[in-house]
């Protein structure tokens, strides 16, 4: 389930950052920022969704982002969002392999997160991670 994340999260971010061109000028803005980094180095991958479809399968999130991993926290910005409900979705590839990896369970053996995140293990359905979005929102997410 993770590891799907982080295969359709690589390949959408170019579909992604088109959609973000064609959004109307009226739009807000999210920033999402990733605490409790322990290991450095790598790159935060970043899937924001708004559909549950698209969230059970991961293969249809509205904007991706990606930025390298250098301290504690790091801070992603989506400038050009329209307003409403949305939840994300992340994962710190650690080792630049372009996946989210898992020991032989199964377990994530590289930080995770996700919107609203409440539980200590197994990934939230859609509605457990919304979030509403009206001008400049921040979230925080702590990565597991």
């Amino acid at each position: 389930m993770l590891r799907k994340l982080s295969l359709k999260l690589l390949a959408s971010t170019t579909v992604s950052m088109c959609f973000a061109l064609a959004i109307p000028a009226k739009a807000d803005q999210l920033i999402v920022d990733v605490v409790g980094i322990e290991r450095l180095g790598g790159s935060m991958m970043v899937a924001v969704f708004n559909s549950a479809e698209g969230w059970e399968d991961s293969q249809g999130p509205i904007a991706t982002a990606k930025d390298s991993v250098s301290g504690s926290t790091v801070r992603l910005i989506f400038p050009e969002l329209p307003s409403g409900t949305y939840a994300v979705k992340l994962y710190h590839d650690e080792n630049a392999n372009g996946v989210l990896d898992t020991n032989m369970l199964g377990i994530p053996s590289e930080g995770y997160g996700f919107s609203n995140y409440k539980r200590t293990l197994g990934e939230p359905d859609f509605e457990e991670s919304l979030f509403s979005l009206d001008g400049e929102t921040t979230i925080e997410i702590k990565l597991n």
